[in-house]
């Protein structure tokens, strides 16, 4: 089974940031994707925070950076519990 890795990305400008999530779906590049406004001082920003695999995962961030990422890009493996859910899956049997 692939690791999974959590990314977050800032990009400005709602429509930027619609657009960048499409097309990382549509690419195959993240399972899961999470779309929030954060404050930054010149334009609006968005932070996406994605789900992929560690194979996916530079080409994820490349393609974010190619994409108008304003912000650092980062990486981190997501972390399992004792049952060997990831974090984000709760309340499993």
């Amino acid at each position: 089974m692939a690791e999974f890795i959590e990314v977050r990305a800032t990009i400005e400008g709602r429509e930027n940031a619609a657009a960048v999530a499409h097309d990382l779906l549509r690419a195959g590049l993240a399972t899961s994707i999470d779309i929030d406004v954060v404050p930054h001082p010149s334009a609006s920003a968005w932070r996406l925070t994605l789900i992929t695999t560690d194979q996916l995962a530079p080409a994820l961030e490349q393609h974010i950076r190619g994409s108008g990422g304003s912000g650092s890009i980062v990486s981190r493996p997501v972390t399992r519990d004792v049952d060997s859910y990831p974090d984000w899956l709760t309340n499993q049997p």
